[in-house]
């Protein structure tokens, strides 16, 4: 079940990058922003794991690092959002 709900909210998130991108927006978040959601994303309650590179957020079974590239992503317990560029 939890591997459906990480497939899901990772296809989502796709599709709305995908789609800010087909109207000429950035879907690729500034990589100062993406230290930003890291830092705040490895210090919260949610993250587990062993390592930093498949650290996951119990919350909405996301990969952390893949979740912070994009602009379309936001945390699912309101510590940062989307961001518009």
């Amino acid at each position: 079940m939890i591997f459906r709900v990480q497939i899901y909210n990772f296809l989502e998130t796709i599709r709305l990058a995908f789609q800010k991108r087909l109207m000429g927006e950035k879907a690729i978040a500034k990589l100062e922003d993406r230290y930003n959601r890291r830092d705040i994303c490895f210090s919260c309650e949610f993250k587990k794991g062993y390592f930093k590179k498949y650290y996951r957020c119990t919350s909405c079974e996301c990969l952390i690092i893949t979740k912070l590239i994009f602009t379309t992503s936001e945390c699912p317990e309101g510590k940062w959002g989307t961001l518009d560029y």
